[in-house]
């Protein structure tokens, strides 16, 4: 397990030290061309996608709980509220839960992230807001909860076209009625804006 998450980090920190340079050559290109679209958010709209690692919260959580693997697809909004904010809701779907004795809890969720995007260093950005997820199946645990609310931060990195994030949510709500244990969920996500 250590393997794959330091496997994980390691593909991170390629693809942001990638984007990092990408933008340090549009910054420099655009320049001379406008001054405008560095200093504020643009409007966009698009898709993104990604994998998250998930895990399990919580007083009832021990050695035996271990993380999954999986995967992330929805869509976003970008709406510039000022020259350094910008609110970003989101539409996902994401899969969550983990194992217990390698067994998976399966835990799929529709998401609401309705997250701050504010802007720190150049393309680089702080996500933080709210995140309102509706189960929409499970396997592995029942009497599961059907709503969860979780709390997001993270980073993101604004290029012309394309968000490249790593963000983490933590989960508020128990996943079900019986046990104490929450959503805690490491999402990488890459985006495409259509406008």
């Amino acid at each position: 397990m250590k393997k794959l998450i330091l496997t994980l980090g390691c593909l991170c920190l390629m693809v942001v030290g990638g984007s990092l340079a990408r933008a340090d050559e549009d910054t420099s290109s655009t320049n001379s061309s406008s001054s405008s679209e560095s200093s504020g958010f643009p409007l966009r709209l698009g898709v993104e996608g990604g994998f998250d690692l998930a895990n399990l919260n919580g007083q009832n959580v021990n050695d035996v709980f271990a993380s999954r693997l999986g995967w992330v697809v929805g869509a976003y909004a970008s709406l510039p509220i000022g020259p350094t904010f910008a609110i970003q809701p989101e539409l996902m779907y994401e899969q969550k839960g983990g194992k217990y004795n390698g067994n998976p809890y399966r835990l799929d969720y529709v998401e609401i992230p309705i997250l701050l995007d504010i802007s720190v260093i150049g393309p680089i950005g702080i996500l933080l807001g709210p995140s309102f997820d509706a189960n929409v199946a499970s396997s592995g645990t029942s009497n599961v909860t059907s709503t969860d609310v979780g709390l997001v931060a993270g980073v993101q990195i604004n290029l012309s076209r394309i968000l490249v994030s790593g963000r983490y949510e933590l989960g508020l709500t128990n996943i079900n009625q019986t046990q104490q244990i929450q959503n805690g969920t490491f999402t990488f996500l890459v985006g495409l804006s259509l406008i």
